[in-house]
Order: structure tokens, then sequence, then C-alpha cells
């Protein structure tokens, strides 16, 4: 019998990249808002209670508007925490694993700049976001022992409100935006955390559960950069396809910059929520576990734009 996986978030950023990867090891049973509200509670529940089975639960649906999640904290832990708790509760009552996402928000970012963040680091969250979700990944580790919790860094994809989607619009406006260069980490194309997803998703599926390690594991591109320079790197190479030669964008600090946004245009809205300096996850965990290493940042921005195929 085919396995099923419980996926949520289905046309978010991950989700929707995570459906076409998981699909080919199982039926998936994808599911957006218009079929459960994951803010109410209740329904939730009646919702996983009546499935007949499920063999895997993937959950990367989340509130995930950082500035948003200041003025709707309530919001923000009734998806992030409690929805997180109700699915980490069904999948210990059935026995079966879950795979959750987290966010290199859970740190405060304040260690130097030449350091990483270990999967054993203690969490400080600054933003409701972080605080959120760094909560959503205690309910989900304390009640579901074959849990696999992975944290990443800068998600950015074809789908969705993203800093890749924002320059690719301003770039395309003919604007060239005011963009920090004091905060780093590394940013991570959705796709690329779908296919390690997948992988250890086969392995979950073909393995007795006593013989997975079980855990919380950092995924995010290799090498390092600042906002300013990815978003230096976009318009280099969106230049470079369609042979135009909007001007690259400038650097700001956080300081400078007083409302603390990652990006100065007239467009956008100030920002409420403290984000990390340093947002460096370390990745050695999960090479040495599985054998895992992904492409540096560099390269999986020039497959996302590949892939577009932007004229």
């Amino acid at each position: 019998m085919q396995p099923k996986i419980l996926l949520t978030g289905r046309s978010g950023q991950i989700g929707y990249e995570l459906f076409q990867t998981l699909s080919p090891l199982a039926d998936v049973l994808a599911v957006d808002v218009q079929d459960v509200d994951l803010s109410n509670v209740p329904i939730l529940k009646r919702f996983v209670r009546n499935l007949d089975r499920i063999d895997l639960i993937v959950h990367p649906a989340a509130f995930t508007a950082v500035d948003l999640a200041e003025e709707q904290p309530d919001l923000a832990r009734a998806v992030n925490v409690d929805a997180s708790r109700v699915l980490a509760e069904e999948a210990a009552q059935r026995n079966i694993p879950m795979i959750h996402y987290s966010t290199d928000y859970v740190f405060d970012g304040n260690r130097s700049l030449d350091s990483l963040y270990t999967e054993k680091d203690a969490t400080a969250p600054l933003s409701v976001y972080g605080l959120t979700k760094r909560d959503g990944e205690t309910a989900v580790r304390e009640i579901c022992k074959k849990h696999c919790i992975l944290r990443l860094c800068w998600v950015y994809g074809l789908r969705g409100n993203n800093f890749f989607q924002t320059m690719l619009r301003l770039y395309q406006q003919g604007k060239t935006p005011q963009v920090v260069d004091d905060q780093i980490g590394a940013p991570t194309w959705s796709r690329i955390i779908a296919i390690v997803t997948a992988i250890l998703a086969g392995k979950i599926l073909d393995s007795p559960s006593s013989d997975f390690p079980w855990g919380t594991y950092h995924v995010s591109a290799g090498g390092v950069a600042s906002w300013h320079e990815f978003a230096t790197a976009i318009f280099v190479a969106m230049n470079h396809q369609t042979g135009q030669k909007i001007e690259l964008p400038k650097p700001i600090s956080s300081e400078e910059y007083s409302a603390k946004d990652l990006v100065k245009d007239s467009v956008k809205n100030s920002v409420k929520a403290t984000r990390p300096k340093n947002s460096r996850l370390d990745n050695n965990l999960l090479a040495v576990t599985f054998g895992l290493k992904l492409p540096d940042w560099q390269t999986q921005l020039a497959w996302c734009l590949d892939a577009i195929k932007i004229k």
C-alpha cells in the first residue's frame, strides 16, 4: 500500500514545491486555508482526526508575515504554535512521524558575524514571529518523539511574498532600492528545501522508526550574504538576462533606515519587527547525519532565475 502524507500549506512557497517532490513518494493529501483553517483549533482537530490514514505529517504552513505578527500576535500564535501542537498531538496519537519547519529568527543574531548558529545554541527570538516559531518547535519536540524539525534561513521562491519577488518587482519597475547591508544569512531557494525534505521523507518512510535520527537540523544554503549582496546579485543577473542596465541596489545600514526595513522604497510599509543581524546557520549536522550539503546561495539563485526564464 502506498504511504500517505498530510501536507499543509499547499499553495505556499515551500508547500507548493513540497507537493512536487513528495508526490513520487506517496499519496499526498495537500491542504490549504480553504480546506482547513489552521488558526481554528477545534476545526483543525476535527479535520485531522477524521482522516482515515496518515503515515507522515509534513507541516510547512505558518504565519510568516514577520511585521504583521507584531500587530496580530494572537493569530501568529494560533497558527505557529497551536496548530503545530494539534498536528504533533495527532502524530503522537497515531505513532507516526512529523516533519516541521522553523526559522533562523529563533536566534537573536547578536553573536559575531564570523560565527554560525548550531542546533545546540540557545534560542532568543527578537520578534513575535521568532517567538511563536520557537514555541511551535518546542511543542512539536515535546509532544511528538518522531519529529524532524528543519530550521530554515532567508527562504525565497517563485511563489508568495518574499525578498526575491520584491527585488524582481522593483527591477521590472526600473527602481533602484536601498537595501540593508549589515544583516547576514544564506538565501535559500524553497525548491532546494523541498528536495532535501523529500530525501528525508523517503528515508523516514523506508526505515524502521527506531533507526531514524530524529531531532532538529539546520537547512540553509552554503555561503553567506547580506541582504544588499543578495539584492545586487539579483539585479546583476537580471541585467545580464534582459540586456538592460538598471542601477544596482544601494547599501544602507539598519540604523540608517529608521523604520528598520530590509528594503527602502516608496511602496513598502514601515517594519515593526526586529530582525537578527546574524542569521547564519551551521549545516554540519545535516551533512554528517545524512550526507546532505546544500549548494551555495549563488548557485541556488542562478537555478531559480533560470527556472522563471525571464526574457
